[in-house]
């Protein structure tokens, strides 16, 4: 019902085709071919759907940041065409845009030269994200968390906070656990004295959001609503989460990570910022609670790592 009537908006008297995309886990994304045009339409969750803080009303940024990256890199990205986030066609956030080439890495087979073309691609395109730099660390604007720390520690424990808070809504987490993981994080606050630049990050960088095509050209970077002006580092940690640092991307990204100390702290914490959040998606959004309980325990026992050092 939504989808048909942005699409009598959009296309009145039209006709056009219309092919559901398989990938994506959050919105609801469709091929729409008008007269050999081509564009994308996605369509944000119900206004009641559970959501982490971060993910509240969190398409409102795509606009910006789409319009920001072609502004100022090469990266490929799909230009927005048109955009109603208040509710009066549909209550869900939609946009419309243009369709990039390719198809999702997580949908085609890639090997050998292929991929490792695709990576180094991917690490320049990452490379010239990175070089867009902010005044204030945070979450973009438009998300209900506005970016206003100048401090990456004093962002980041907010960041760690709110996310908690939302895993104590599951009860898979006692406020005992979240105190002790609030007061673990302040505990190594010294191994944040790093001072990161605010750098323009994508943070869901995985197959589902790479397009490509047979050859291992990048044609495309998708689903860029969890962007954060943060610390290159906690982007390390995502994109290691899902398996994309390869030797190829480091070499085209252009430089490895110094590996310290401190650097290992920091990337323990990054990971559970990742691999906690899927506690709260697993029970409250799929309803899968022995998975998320399995979250919830292997997060415990790496935080315990961290309480030794």
């Amino acid at each position: 019902m939504e989808l048909s009537k942005i699409i009598n908006h959009l296309f009145p008297d039209k006709n056009p085709s219309i092919t559901k995309i398989r990938t994506g886990k959050f919105n609801e994304s469709y091929f729409v071919n008008n007269n050999g045009k081509k564009y994308v339409v996605r369509i944000a969750p119900p206004p009641n759907t559970p959501v982490l803080f971060y993910e509240k009303n969190m398409m409102q940024r795509e606009p910006t940041i789409h319009s920001l990256i072609l502004e100022k890199t090469h990266v490929p990205v799909a230009e927005i065409i048109e955009y109603d986030f208040s509710g009066s066609i549909i209550p869900n956030n939609w946009l419309l845009m243009k369709r990039l080439e390719g198809n999702a890495l997580s949908e085609i087979s890639l090997w050998g030269r292929n991929l490792d073309k695709l990576f180094f691609k991917l690490g320049k395109s990452v490379r010239e994200v990175h070089n867009i730099k902010n005044n204030s660390f945070g979450y973009l604007k438009k998300s209900g968390l506005e970016p206003s720390e100048k401090n990456w520690y004093d962002a980041f424990l907010k960041m760690w906070s709110r996310l908690l808070d939302n895993i104590r809504d599951t009860n898979l987490y006692s406020d005992n656990n979240v105190s002790w993981l609030i007061k673990l994080l302040e505990k190594n606050k010294i191994y944040f004295n790093h001072n990161p630049e605010p750098t323009l990050l994508h943070m869901d960088i995985w197959g589902q959001n790479i397009l490509t095509d047979q050859n291992g050209e990048l044609t495309g970077i998708v689903d860029w609503d969890r962007s954060l002006w943060g610390d290159p580092e906690i982007e390390f940690s995502v994109l290691e989460y899902c398996g994309i640092c390869k030797s190829s991307f480091w070499e085209g990204y252009g430089k490895n990570p110094e590996i310290t100390k401190d650097y290992k702290i920091r990337q323990l914490f990054y990971f559970l910022y990742e691999h906690q959040k899927y506690i709260y998606i697993r029970s409250m959004r799929n309803n899968s609670w022995d998975i998320a309980k399995k979250y919830a325990y292997e997060s415990l026992n790496i935080a315990k790592q961290l309480e030794n050092i």
